[in-house]
């Protein structure tokens, strides 16, 4: 008989050497996978969201604003417009040169995002607008 293995009535059934599909362990392992790693993953979009709206913020703020105060006002309000709370205006770091022009604005928190139970995950965020 040799590949072919046995006979089913008259056709031929021809065995494979690993047969198709998954294992339990396979299965456990991408389990596990999804609950350790995407489950986070997916909780944390919303703060990255956040980062992201705090960054266009801040860059707006610096693009429109001559002084301190007026950098600190820009950013207010974009932060009220885009439901900014991690970050106010006087959490950031505005650096001038020695004629009064806004060099940087910089800001720097961190956010705890709740994964299972007492378990959560703590990210930094930083940035700084030239």
């Amino acid at each position: 008989m040799g590949q072919l293995g046995k006979v089913v009535g008259r056709i031929p059934v021809r065995r494979r050497a690993g047969m198709g599909g998954f294992s339990v362990w396979t299965l456990l392992v991408i389990v596990v996978f999804v609950i350790g790693v995407a489950l986070p993953a997916l909780r944390a979009i919303p703060s990255l969201v956040e980062y992201f709206s705090v960054k266009r913020a801040a860059s707006y703020a610096k693009q429109r604003a001559a002084n301190k105060r007026e950098v600190a006002d820009f950013f207010e309000k974009q932060a009220a417009i885009d439901r900014i709370t991690a970050v106010k205006a006087e959490d950031l770091l505005i650096r001038e040169d020695e004629n009064g022009t806004i060099q940087s604005v910089d800001f720097s928190y961190r956010t705890e995002v709740p994964v299972y139970g007492p378990l959560s995950l703590l990210i930094t965020y930083s940035g700084t607008q030239h």
